[in-house]
């Protein structure tokens, strides 16, 4: 959906749609479609007023209704957590206007912005479970071993670690866009100028970029004491004099948790080959990992090939 169309729905909420919304969101806690009673109950509204409002809440793609064995229900859709965790940062003053699109993915949707003092920002909405709820649900140590999970569970932790992850790593000197704030499901930041290193055709020292992002991730790992848990090309950004941010922290863990040493592999292995590949800039992933996890002084001799054509 256009930045255009989300601002005008949103701006189309009264305060009692708000509650509405909230008293589903409340509900969802424990059931998948909520009845109308808690509704009434959580949103502190006459029956009537709930009752009267929530087809048009329903029309305009807020709220979806269901069946269930004894009752009728109504949960949120991601159009109407939108609008709640929106509504909590407009109040707060961290957002003051909605921009375009700046990228879509399966897990979240990332939305250029601005904040009160009219600077870009970039707001990302959390998606998890929209796609892949199920696989999420076996991958993710947060919500695994819940009872009840529901998409709404999913997305706010995603978010709710996200920030943390990159308020911690930055504090670390580890490069990641500020972390301005969050609620729910969105967690608003710096706005970085820059492609995605995937897209980057050449680099003019390629070999020293590599070290630039070991060093990085040893910082990450030894002084933040984070892994960051799913790196590659594809979510490191880089501008064209040099300076890179890491982004997408989801997934990320502390360098104690059980499942640490995998993932630091895996982000090692996958940078490594990934410059092995593009710019045949050559390390051993043993000599990667011993100098990320300040095994070795340093990280040795660089092999360069002939770039290919």
């Amino acid at each position: 959906m256009s930045a255009e169309r989300i601002g005008e729905l949103f701006r189309s909420l009264q305060p009692a749609d708000l509650r509405i919304l909230l008293g589903a969101e409340l509900g969802m806690a424990s059931r998948e479609y909520v009845p109308i009673s808690r509704i009434v109950r959580y949103a502190n509204l006459l029956e009537e007023e709930v009752g009267k409002r929530l087809p048009d809440l329903v029309d305009k793609r807020f709220l979806t209704s269901g069946s269930m064995q004894a009752y009728c229900g109504y949960r949120l859709t991601f159009l109407g957590y939108d609008c709640l965790a929106l509504n909590a940062l407009v109040k707060r003053g961290t957002v003051e206007a909605l921009g375009g699109v700046v990228g879509v993915g399966k897990e979240s949707d990332v939305y250029d912005a601005k904040d009160r003092k009219g600077a870009r920002i970039a707001l990302k909405f959390h998606r998890l479970g929209r796609i892949s709820f199920r696989q999420t649900r076996r991958t993710r140590k947060y919500v695994a071993d819940r009872a009840h999970t529901s998409w709404i569970y999913q997305a706010r932790m995603a978010a709710t670690r996200e920030f943390a992850a990159m308020k911690r790593a930055r504090r670390f000197g580890v490069p990641v866009p500020k972390p301005i704030g969050h609620n729910r499901h969105l967690v608003a930041m710096s706005m970085f100028e820059g492609e995605e290193l995937s897209r980057i055709g050449s680099l003019p020292r390629p070999a020293t970029t590599l070290r630039r992002i070991l060093l990085k991730l040893r910082l990450l790992f030894c002084e933040a004491q984070l892994v960051h848990g799913d790196l590659s090309e594809y979510n490191i950004l880089m501008t064209d004099s040099g300076k890179f941010v890491f982004i997408d922290w989801p997934q990320s863990v502390a360098a104690n948790d059980p499942n640490a040493s995998e993932l630091l592999t895996r982000d090692v292995s996958n940078t490594a080959k990934f410059f092995a590949r593009r710019y045949n800039v050559f390390v051993p992933v043993q000599n990667a990992l011993d100098y990320v996890r300040a095994e070795k002084k340093g990280l040795g001799r660089i092999q360069t090939g002939k770039p290919r054509a």
